[in-house]
């Protein structure tokens, strides 16, 4: 025994069917782009300035001066320092922190202080 439906109704209900996945692969695609573009927005201004001074964390703001292992500045530990995270190989006191006002330009390709890890960004 043939249970499918047939004929006009059948094919009404496989266009109804095709819009549907249409609309929602629409929306998800919409919102993806939207999330990428607000999350882009957040991880631009993402590298500082911070502040730390003695009696801190010893890792700094969010733990960046432990990643990547080689990020612990070589400054004086005994007064304040307003710094930038930076992109690797900028800083002037670890690969990735610049002590002071003025840090340098991100790559034009990078947003500032983006690493990627599973293909998610996260502060490097």
């Amino acid at each position: 025994m043939n249970t499918t439906p047939s004929g006009p109704q059948s094919a009404r209900q496989t266009a109804v069917n095709q819009v549907k996945r249409l609309a929602m692969t629409g929306l998800v695609a919409g919102a993806l782009g939207l999330a990428s573009v607000g999350l882009g927005a957040g991880i631009a201004n993402a590298g500082g300035p911070y502040q730390w001074c003695p009696g801190d964390d010893p890792l700094g703001f969010g733990a960046g001066f432990d990643t990547p292992a080689d990020a612990r500045p070589n400054w004086d530990w005994n007064i304040c320092h307003t710094y930038h995270y930076v992109n690797h190989g900028q800083g002037n006191v670890s690969p990735t922190v610049w002590d002071g006002e003025n840090p340098p330009p991100p790559y034009p390709w990078q947003p500032p202080n983006v690493c990627w890890a599973l293909f998610i960004p996260r502060p490097c």
